[in-house]
């Protein structure tokens, strides 16, 4: 018989993995957020990586310490390129843990989350009338204030990953609507926002004429470690 961590384990586990994906495409859809990492995060890596040595200095190492190094490590990256090691680094890592598990209890199964489970978004004012004309029963409420515009950011990262993954035009239309009401969020009428644009323009130009500058990279800032 085949044993948990030889051939075809991994295979098994990133299947899974596969899954988990698909299942929160059709629950989310496309999602687009800030990284927020960065240096800010450098001490608690070198805490955590000093924590996994002293742990394997005592025979004590555990999945948790590898893991929260790998995590931590990439949460004090800013540059993409060093960021998206150190997350596919920790998604490696992650991986291994699972395995590890499906070799001391056999391949477990995995239970993807899918529709019709609780779910929350916000959206337009007429969609639970749109879903009443339906023949379905909106569940909806109204936001907190303290968590409005954070629903709203969450919303204009979910349009614009939408825009970027079909290059419908047509969803220009809903960032626009986003944009509008988190400027009403900051005081800012329709008027407001088309002045600060129009200053920007008047100061730094626009995007008509396609120019692309050339920026050092973030290793060639810095010396080498």
């Amino acid at each position: 018989m085949e044993k948990h961590g030889t051939a075809g384990a991994l295979d098994r586990v990133l299947a899974d993995i596969a899954e988990e994906r698909a299942a929160q495409d059709r629950l989310w859809g496309v999602q687009e957020f800030p990284d927020g990492s960065g240096q800010e995060y450098a001490r608690q890596a070198q805490e955590a990586k000093e924590e996994c040595a002293a742990a394997y200095e005592r025979g004590e190492l555990t999945w948790r310490h590898i893991l929260t190094e790998e995590f931590f490590e990439a949460l004090a990256e800013s540059d993409v390129n060093a960021l998206r090691t150190e997350l596919v680094q920790t998604a490696a890592v992650a991986v291994k843990w699972v395995q590890s598990l499906d070799r001391r209890a056999g391949t477990l199964a995995h239970r993807t989350k899918e529709a019709g489970e609780h779910t929350e978004k916000l959206v337009r004012d007429r969609i639970p009338e749109i879903v009443r004309a339906a023949g379905r029963i909106p569940e909806a409420r109204t936001a907190e204030d303290g968590e409005y515009a954070s629903l709203l950011r969450a919303k204009l990262y979910e349009e614009a990953g939408e825009y970027v993954a079909s290059g419908d035009p047509s969803e220009l239309a809903d960032i626009l609507e986003v944009l509008h009401a988190l400027a009403a969020l900051h005081g800012l009428s329709q008027t407001d926002l088309e002045h600060l644009r129009a200053t920007k323009a008047a100061e730094r130009g626009g995007f008509a004429g396609r120019l692309v500058l050339s920026l050092p990279t973030a290793s060639a800032r810095t010396p080498a470690q």
